[in-house]
């Protein structure tokens, strides 16, 4: 395939701006300000048969014959990353709370701290899918799901909810 340089493509006639009919031009005579021009013979005025006018004219935009714009689907792999890293994190953060009530609360403690760090990795994967089309609804539900597996959510959600489990947890309050 040969390239052509920029003399070669400014040489050449335009087709579309060839084909293209000219305006009618404007009348010589002007109309007092807030009236229209009418038309000969009770017509509608017409409007330039410029491509652009016309598209806003019907307020749309044609974009069925674009050129070199193909549709692609893109793979939602991401966002099904992020709604599995999500619901990965809310089982770890149950067995957290599992092992909290069993008493030993150093490694429950040492859980949480790394499902936090996976919940965000899991909330930004899922915004990401979410905002870019790589799966949006998988990241959406994604986001949501890290955001209840969250274990300093959970705590403030027991907190503020239901604060008399508190008191059961631990084991005996002897």
């Amino acid at each position: 395939m040969q390239q052509r340089t920029t003399r070669q493509r400014a040489a050449q006639p335009r087709t579309a701006a060839a084909a293209r009919p000219q305006p009618q031009q404007r009348p010589a005579t002007p109309t007092p300000s807030g009236q229209r021009a009418k038309a000969p013979s009770g017509q509608r005025p017409t409007a330039p048969s410029d491509e652009f006018a016309r598209l806003v004219q019907r307020n749309t935009v044609d974009v069925r014959n674009a050129p070199g714009r193909t549709h692609r689907r893109r793979n939602p792999l991401v966002g099904k990353i992020a709604l599995g890293l999500a619901v990965v994190c809310a089982a770890i953060d149950a067995s957290a709370f599992a092992v909290f009530v069993g008493g030993d609360t150093t490694f429950a403690f040492g859980i949480c701290f790394v499902t936090v760090f996976l919940t965000l990795v899991a909330a930004v994967l899922g915004f990401i899918a979410a905002v870019g089309s790589l799966g949006r609804w998988y990241g959406a539900i994604g986001v949501v799901v890290a955001f209840l597996a969250n274990p300093v959510i959970l705590i403030v959600l027991i907190v503020v909810v239901a604060p008399e489990l508190l008191t059961d947890m631990g084991g005996s309050a002897t």
